[in-house]
């Protein structure tokens, strides 16, 4: 097996450089015959990630992704072949949302030589034709959101809750609600929507966990559609959205199993998307989007002893 690490240095806040603690590990263990990269730029994963996969096309491949979320999602839509490659990740990014669906969540996977000895979980992937993502998908309000905390996150000192909160308050009172076309397994939902998300995991943006028994090994994602709101009613809601607790939410949330997902939004204006918290332009996709998942797909290396939450395993 060939183990190969592909650094983002520019991830999270960590006063301590990524790069250099990753290639210190490297280096004290020469046994592994490790090749390292680092990325120069936003989207260099997935660039990396394709040329060693075509260099190596006929040896099986573990990537050792060290970044935050969105490194994670960028290296896993490089990958021309899942077959022949293992993706294990080392979290180093502000939230590192998707390993919340495992019992521990980041912890045992801080540790490299947990990676090094762990061993590949077959998980579901989210793919929307231009990219995939491991953990969370939306369209709409939480996209614009994400927009917003990408670029107040590199200035602000005070970690993600700032920023979000920042963006939800400005986004609540300027943000207008769309008219979107919704197909969801072949079901037309019609109607003016303040956000589409799909889920394959339980947390995104840190802490908010509206959906909490998301499974990425059950072959479907959880839709949650939620429809227009007004600033007077989003900003209180908000509380029992961020804790799951969607029945205080009344008919304003629905939620349902999906294996595939397309959406067109109506209007003569952009379309925000996000997904694991990078943001997309989807004017030149002519606001539209389509999406569907990749059953048991992506070979994901788990430490020794960790296992997924119980309410995340249906499915297993």
């Amino acid at each position: 097996m060939k183990h190969i690490f592909i650094i983002n240095p520019r991830a999270g806040k960590e006063k301590e450089n990524i790069s250099v603690r990753v290639r210190e590990y490297i280096a004290s263990h020469p046994e592994l015959g490790a090749l390292v990269f680092n990325t120069e730029y936003v989207g260099h994963e997935a660039v990396l990630v394709g040329r060693l996969c075509h260099i190596f096309e006929d040896e099986t491949i573990r990537l050792y992704i060290c970044g935050g979320s969105g490194t994670l999602s960028r290296a896993i839509s490089g990958i021309p072949n899942f077959s022949m490659v293992e993706v294990a990740f080392h979290p180093c990014g502000m939230t590192n949302d998707f390993l919340k669906v495992f019992e521990g969540e980041a912890e045992p996977f801080f540790n490299l030589d947990n990676l090094v000895t762990g061993t590949p979980m077959y998980l579901d992937i989210l793919d929307f034709g231009f990219g995939k993502a491991l953990n969370f998908c939306s369209v709409g309000f939480d996209a614009r959101v994400a927009e917003d905390v990408n670029s107040l996150g590199r200035i602000s000192i005070a970690g993600a809750k700032i920023p979000y909160k920042f963006s939800i308050l400005k986004n609540a009172a300027f943000y207008v609600n769309a008219q979107y076309s919704v197909m969801a397994d072949g079901q037309e939902i019609t109607g003016r929507k303040a956000s589409i998300s799909a889920f394959n995991g339980i947390v995104y943006g840190g802490f908010y966990s509206p959906v909490r028994n998301a499974s990425p090994v059950n072959g479907h994602f959880k839709l949650l559609l939620r429809d227009s709101s007004s600033p007077l009613s989003l900003i209180p809601n908000m509380k029992h959205y961020k804790h799951g607790n969607l029945e205080k939410l009344g008919k304003a949330v629905r939620v349902m199993d999906t294996s595939e997902l397309s959406v067109k939004m109506s209007e003569k204006r952009k379309m925000f998307f996000t997904a694991d918290g990078e943001t997309y332009d989807m004017e030149e996709r002519n606001n539209s989007l389509s999406l569907h998942v990749l059953p048991t797909t992506l070979k994901f290396v788990v430490p020794s002893g960790v296992a997924l939450k119980e309410q995340c395993r249906e499915g297993e």
